[in-house]
C-alpha cells in the first residue's frame, strides 16, 4: 500500500494498471507475454519484458514514446504490486527506462 497517497489516486492507478495489463495480449499478439506474478515471460523465462516484448511494445507504439512511457508506467504499477520484494529502482529500470 502506498502511503500518504489519496484513495482516490491509488484507485485510478490501479485501474489504469488492469488496463494495461489487460491490452497485453493484444499488443503483443499472444506472445511473450508475462508470466504473473511473477512477471517472467512465458515464452523465453526471462524478466518480463523481454528484449522480443520491449520490440513489439515499441513497434505497436511506433514514434508515440510517451504513450509507450505511460502505458509500460501503468504495468509498473501492477509488477510493483506483485513483486513488493524488488525494489522499485529495480523495476523502473526493467519497466520504463527502456523507453527513452
Amino acid at each position: 500500500m502506498m502511503p500518504d497517497v489519496p484513495t482516490t489516486v491509488r484507485a485510478a492507478r490501479a485501474i489504469q494498471a488492469d488496463r494495461s495489463v489487460a491490452a497485453l495480449d493484444r499488443r503483443l499478439n499472444g506472445d511473450h507475454l508475462p508470466r504473473r506474478p511473477s512477471w517472467e515471460c512465458r515464452t523465453c523465462e526471462r524478466d518480463w519484458p523481454c528484449d522480443p516484448a520491449r520490440v513489439r511494445l515499441a513497434e505497436a507504439y511506433g514514434r508515440d514514446r510517451v504513450g509507450l512511457s505511460m502505458y509500460v508506467g501503468g504495468l509498473l504499477f501492477a509488477a510493483t504490486a506483485e513483486l513488493p520484494a524488488t525494489p522499485p529502482a529495480e523495476l523502473y529500470e526493467r519497466f520504463v527506462a527502456w523507453t527513452r
